[in-house]
């Protein structure tokens, strides 16, 4: 039985399908063309050209683990795009797994737009980050926008929540935050003057880290009071709660800025 790999068009459809296009053959276009035989390793496709179009089992996908004839069926319809168009020397390659990123990279950009959050798969563990795939794409998640429970186990196949962070199309290089992505369901909890029990987590000169929800907020120093802290390490400790409100929510910066101050 051979994997649906393909879109289903109708076998009648397939002159309509020819009409979509410009048929100028010009590399990197995308042309609709119907499976029409099988080469060891490589379909032979109409694509409405004078020379049979080839289809390499390496430009289906990254893994070469099948036959193109368990892949596809004959008379099998789909859009491919234009690798190589050599008249001269009879060579015209198509190919599947470039028109995939092509459409993947717009679904991504789409993504970002939307400030979605979205799930990976890690593959790797490194001294800097986690290695993840999405839609069948690398990305990589540095560890400082990774949970410290993620962040110190060397796990594999495990699903991470994450948002974009940064796309680069011309590098394929995609960057990820598991933080911002915990930051944005947790951040359903909080609403601006709330006023929340917390525990510090950190003490510094220049004021307080504080856990609410399992999120990091700050308390600075100059929301604590109007006169001057000598010392904050005489007043607070790591471990100890702490009644704050919320003042500032950045959710796309995953950044909480607290405050003593109560709200009626």
């Amino acid at each position: 039985m051979s994997i649906k790999f393909c879109q289903n068009f109708d076998k009648n459809d397939f002159a309509k399908l020819l009409k979509k296009y410009n048929y100028k053959f010009n590399i990197g276009d995308i042309f609709a063309g119907k499976i029409i035989g099988f080469e060891k390793s490589i379909c032979l496709v109409d694509i409405g050209c004078s020379i049979v179009s080839v289809l390499p089992l390496s430009e289906v996908f990254l893994f070469q683990s099948f036959l193109v004839s368990e892949l596809f069926s004959i008379y099998q319809i789909n859009e491919f795009l234009l690798l190589n168009y050599d008249i001269e020397n009879k060579l015209v390659i198509i190919t599947l797994k470039k028109l995939k990123f092509i459409r993947i990279w717009q679904q991504l950009k789409i993504l970002i737009q939307e400030n979605l959050i979205i799930s990976s798969q890690v593959e790797k563990s490194t001294k800097r980050g986690k290695l993840v795939t999405i839609n069948g794409l690398k990305a990589f998640i540095a560890n400082s926008h990774l949970p410290k429970y993620y962040r110190r186990r060397k796990l594999i196949k495990l699903n991470l929540p994450v948002k974009f962070i940064q796309l680069s199309e011309s590098n394929n290089k995609i960057f990820l935050s598991c933080k911002l992505a915990h930051f944005k369901n947790q951040s359903n909890f909080l609403k601006l003057k709330q006023s929340i029990c917390g525990c510090i987590t950190q003490v510094k000169t220049y004021g307080l880290f504080i856990n609410i929800f399992g999120l990091k907020g700050l308390l600075h120093i100059s929301g604590i009071s109007t006169k001057r802290i000598e010392d904050i390490n005489k007043l607070y400790k790591k471990g100890q709660l702490i009644n704050v409100s919320v003042s500032y929510i950045n959710i796309n910066g995953g950044r909480i800025i607290l405050s003593v101050k109560t709200y009626d």
